[in-house]
């Protein structure tokens, strides 16, 4: 599908902006088992395409390449049932104003139900292609990737009925009054944010507004694999010497990468003195990610980010969104085949908190992961606060493949919607400064790196922020409208052909 080439790698965004088009100008009107039909196979080429990357982490798992091609086509031909839906409920769809804004309607609430249940999983929605189009990606302020999502449909739902019209001349009018407004807002409010929030949040010295420093270790890691304490030992002396270096611009936070303390915090002692006493001795906050054990009787984990403070004290923040078969298998007993995929064998636990970590002046949305994938999260974060967004990664179990810049594309869409720098760590990349308006200061991958970055902090609460995925709710009545005059349309057209009776 050539809409999935508009995703890393080759990262042709521009593609989402007219290769969907045809899907949805073909299927009103369409029986509703074709229409089901042609959405499943549709979602199911795009998804192995676009997930593709993401087979060297079920390989890596099973060791197999036959369980990793099956488990892949499983998770995607599943996961294709939600474009399947949207095929299904699009045949109903009339050709008209109402359809096309319900058409858009329905493809937002689909993909917005993907990211719902134990197996939520959104990777690869058309909103995060657009990660590298900073001027279009400004309306996520407005109604989050849901709302761009929403934008994105609806104008390839235009697109498609310009395509499928039979007489263009009669719909040329409206259709070029509509691409005109819709452009002139989607572009001029881009603009006009994305100049203002640039302007906001870059250092100046000549304003009271104060101005932050921040730096990143990037320690070129494989943190795919386990090490003996041997094994670490030097690797552990690498580290405290590359975060002196990071602390030399003398940082307000200094931020290293998910899951590099491989001992229980603060359980392991020689561990948690190691970083209680480099934060003292660089006089720097440290945020690492490591683990804790969160239930001392059953002695289970949790996926944690430490925050070590200058003054020696500590505070920690739990992951509350856990990857699906990663670290929590849903159903384990109901599902016992899952294991043979190379699924976790224990499960961690999670989280109940999305309240900021305090560092003086600043209050850090601690992002772990897979949990940026999730609009959400990074929006409870700035809800209760946070005027700085952290996301602190494992990326070592992609490899080198293209989902290390997929993953970094959510983040992208998060620092947007939310107005807040992000700053996003991982142990060999991709790692990067993200400004409030989505343009992206890289770390290059796969080589130890101690960047820092100067700037203001923006802490407005945003349309989303403060609203949250109204996008949502409003997708439903257009889509209930939609398929309620597709059904009036079809009941006219039958009582038309219906033989008068004589």
């Amino acid at each position: 599908m050539v809409s999935a080439l508009a995703h890393p790698p080759l990262r042709w965004w521009w593609l989402m902006l007219i290769a969907p088009a045809p899907l949805f100008g073909y299927l009103p009107g369409i029986r509703a088992r074709v229409g089901f039909l042609y959405g499943w196979w549709w979602g199911f080429v795009y998804g192995l395409i676009v997930g593709f990357p993401l087979t060297y982490l079920v390989n890596l798992q099973t060791q197999s390449l036959w369980l990793t091609t099956i488990g892949w086509i499983g998770v995607v031909g599943l996961s294709a049932l939600f474009w399947g839906l949207f095929g299904l409920l699009a045949t109903q769809m009339p050709r008209s104003w109402l359809g096309w804004l319900g058409m858009a309607g329905l493809w937002t609430l689909c993909q917005w139900l993907r990211g719902l249940g134990p197996f939520a999983f959104v990777w690869g929605h058309f909103a995060v292609a657009l990660y590298r189009a900073p001027l279009l990606l400004q309306v996520a302020d407005l109604g989050g990737a849901w709302g761009l999502e929403f934008l994105i449909a609806f104008w390839n739902a235009l697109l498609g009925r310009w395509l499928t019209a039979r007489q263009k001349e009669r719909w040329a009018p409206s259709f070029w009054f509509t691409t005109i407004l819709l452009w002139v807002f989607w572009l001029g409010y881009g603009i006009e944010r994305g100049v203002s929030i640039i302007r906001r949040s870059l250092p100046d010295s000549d304003d009271a507004i104060p101005n932050y420093t921040f730096a990143l270790v990037q320690p070129n890691v494989n943190l795919a694999r386990a090490y003996t304490p041997e094994e670490w030992k030097p690797i552990r002396a690498r580290i405290a010497h590359l975060v002196q270096q990071a602390a030399e611009p003398h940082p307000h936070l200094i931020v290293l990468p998910e899951s590099l303390e491989p001992y229980p915090l603060p359980d392991s002692e020689e561990a948690f003195e190691f970083w209680r006493r480099l934060a003292q001795q660089t006089r720097a906050p440290i945020l690492v990610g490591g683990y804790r054990i969160g239930d001392p009787i059953t002695h289970q984990y949790t996926n944690t980010v430490h925050l070590f403070l200058p003054d020696g004290s500590w505070h920690y923040h739990d992951k509350v969104k856990l990857v699906p078969l990663g670290e929590a298998v849903p159903f384990r007993e109901q599902l016992p085949f899952l294991q043979a995929f190379g699924v976790v064998e224990r499960d961690l636990l999670s989280g109940d908190s999305l309240e900021p970590l305090q560092a003086g002046d600043l209050r850090i949305g601690a992002v772990i992961c897979m949990e940026s994938t999730y609009p959400w999260i990074a929006r409870a974060m700035a809800r209760h606060g946070a005027n700085l967004l952290v996301v602190v990664s494992n990326e070592s179990w992609f490899g080198r493949t293209a989902a290390l810049e997929q993953h970094l594309a959510f983040s992208v869409l998060r620092a947007v919607e939310t107005r807040r720098w992000v700053i996003r760590c991982a142990p060999e990349g991709v790692s990067a400064f993200i400004e409030p308006a989505g343009i992206i200061w890289r770390t290059p991958a796969f080589q130890e790196a101690t960047p820092s970055q100067t700037v203001r902090l923006v802490e407005e609460q945003t349309l989303y922020v403060r609203w949250g995925d109204w996008i949502v709710p409003l997708s439903v009545a257009l889509t209930a409208l939609g398929w309620l005059m597709g059904v009036r349309a079809r009941a006219a057209r039958a009582s038309c052909d219906r033989p008068a009776a004589t």
